[in-house]
């Protein structure tokens, strides 16, 4: 069965079954009943999600109160993660869409997920350079829907209310606002003076670092706004038995969430949609991740996905691209139910294709490409990357050092990503991670799909007095080692390219520096790499990991 935006269809549970809200949770419809569809994508059974509303006041088994308000707010009857309009339900950090409930106990800025630990060192959602993460601003002043608690735990037709709607909700012209108890439970009863109805919102308390606190005696709110003055905090509704009012306080705090939605009459209609590049080269076998931007941002709507041809490339229900051959298609992003469009000129390469490769006969049948990342000839140094950085010198990274580091927090002891040890890690942080994600990985991420950096394993291979030899040579005025095979007299030329160390480029000429994807297990502020001079070549021991040093990458034969 399809539906358009608007259309009604009666249902039955033979033609209604199961459908699954974006949350993944289950639920059928029991009986006959009529259904708008408000938001969806597909056809029949195979839908992502579907967004129905019914007769009775209800979004995909959501509850919600009309209370007459001049904007057309509708506001649900329970809080996220509640069962009932006076069960709590869960806590949420402002921007975090995991709560309590899904396990997070600890609300501090140590666990803050917008922020390297403290209120001046804002990721996202941050209006003055002296809040943010090295000075870091990008001027967001409302939630992204995929940060909205109310949009990731019930659907595209929810969002958390904007600070301006909770002004409404309080307005005295609007409601009248009551301190009460409803089945045992304190909280505020707010009742609409145009039609009677009401919605009542318990006194939840807020979770502060490992503790609930004010539970029975406070409520504490999330609006969707951040502080207009002092971006590490967020406007929210605050009350208690003597006072109601809008306020501001830290985001990490873990706080109540009540989701509203805009009436069929007063929800906005989309006026445009538009993605993040209208142009992209992509390798086979890579992605690309495409986002869509609507206006307004607070429609209810869902997007399409569609490739005019796969062949080419594909494109997910998320706009994740990948490349599948040679070519050019165009992706569109059109907005379920309407004519509005955006799109994307996808043109893919063959990553193999683009970069020189020798076949050395080597037992593991490793290919290994003939330059450096970064370099147009063997001799070439190429670029200079720090071990898990995908952008080097030639993008604009001058200092390797422990402050510019990617994955830690300003030292040798703080890794805030593959360690093995908590004694190295940010605030004893582990993972347990010994070889780099591909998102990490700069043969990848610069080259494309068929390219990794060498596991530490294919350097000892490479090296190996039974299949190679390796010389100390020039070629065409560049020091460096030849290597070549006993098999079949392949052979690749690695240049002397030296390291970066802070602002310097130091051993050019004499010695070369050539990072694997393999952690140093012993010493996780380390990885291992390839170091070779004139008097010899190993793969003793390793490196720090803030050095900026070159990549050789490889693949697998066919």
């Amino acid at each position: 069965m399809a539906f358009k935006a608007g259309e009604t269809e009666v249902l039955n549970i033979e033609s209604a079954g199961s459908w699954r809200e974006t949350t993944s949770q289950p639920f059928t419809i029991e009986e006959a009943a009529e259904l708008t569809f408000v938001g969806g994508s597909g056809t029949g059974g195979s839908l992502d999600y579907i967004v129905l509303q019914s007769e009775d006041g209800t979004i995909n088994g959501r509850e919600y109160v009309d209370l007459g308000l001049p904007s057309g707010t509708l506001w649900a009857t329970c809080n996220v993660g509640a069962s009932s309009p006076e069960d709590y339900g869960d806590y949420f950090a402002w921007g975090e869409t995991a709560g309590y409930n899904d396990g997070k106990t600890d609300f501090y800025w140590s666990t803050y997920k917008w922020c390297e630990g403290s209120s001046s060192t804002m990721t996202k959602y941050c209006t003055k350079s002296t809040h943010g993460y090295n000075g870091f601003t990008d001027n967001k002043t409302e939630l992204d829907l995929e940060d909205d608690a109310a949009y990731v735990n019930w659907g595209p037709a929810w969002r958390m209310p904007s600070n301006e709607q909770f002004a409404e909700l309080i307005n005295s012209s609007y409601t009248t606002t009551t301190w009460t108890t409803q089945n045992g439970v304190y909280g505020r009863l707010i009742t609409s003076k145009s039609n009677g109805n009401s919605i009542f919102l318990p006194a939840a308390g807020e979770h502060y670092n490992s503790k609930l606190t004010n539970a029975g005696s406070n409520g504490n709110y999330w609006s969707r706004t951040l502080h207009e003055i002092v971006p590490d905090a967020a406007r929210l509704l605050y009350f208690y038995s003597g006072y109601i009012n809008s306020t501001g306080s830290d985001r990490y705090y873990g706080r109540s969430v009540r989701p509203v939605r805009f009436s069929d009459s007063q929800s906005p209609k989309v006026s445009s949609i538009s993605l993040n590049q209208t142009s992209l080269s992509v390798n086979s076998g890579a992605t690309e991740q495409l986002t869509a931007t609507i206006s307004p941002s607070d429609a209810v709507v869902s997007i399409i996905w569609t490739s005019s041809d796969e062949s080419v490339a594909t494109v997910d229900e998320n706009g994740l691209v990948t490349g599948v051959a040679a070519g050019t298609c165009t992706i569109t992003a059109t907005v379920s139910g309407t004519d509005k469009t955006a799109t994307c000129t996808v043109t893919v390469v063959n990553a193999v294709e683009q970069h020189e490769y020798v076949d050395l006969g080597l037992p593991s049948r490793t290919l290994w490409a003939t330059c450096n990342v970064g370099a147009s000839t063997p001799e070439d140094y190429g670029d200079y990357f720090a071990w898990g950085e995908t952008a080097g010198y030639n993008d604009g990274k001058t200092n390797f050092n422990w402050s510019t580091y990617k994955w830690c927090e300003g030292s040798s002891s703080t890794m805030t990503k593959y360690c093995t040890d908590s004694s190295y890690g940010y605030h004893g942080f582990t993972d347990n991670k010994t070889e780099l994600d591909l998102e990490n990985d700069a043969a990848y991420v610069n080259w494309g799909a068929a390219w990794r950096m060498p596991s530490i394993e294919q350097f000892a291979e490479l090296i190996n007095s039974s299949y190679t030899t390796t010389t100390w040579t020039t070629q065409n005025g560049v020091n460096g080692r030849l290597i070549t095979s006993k098999s079949n007299d392949n052979s690749i030329f690695l240049p002397a390219a030296g390291n970066r160390d802070n602002s310097s480029l130091s051993y050019a000429g004499s010695h070369g520096n050539y990072w694997s994807r393999s952690l140093y297990e012993s010493a996780p502020f380390a990885a291992r790499y390839l170091d070779f001079g004139s008097g010899g070549v190993d793969t003793y021991g390793g490196s720090s990991r803030r050095f900026g040093q070159s990549v050789r990458p490889v693949r697998f034969s066919e």
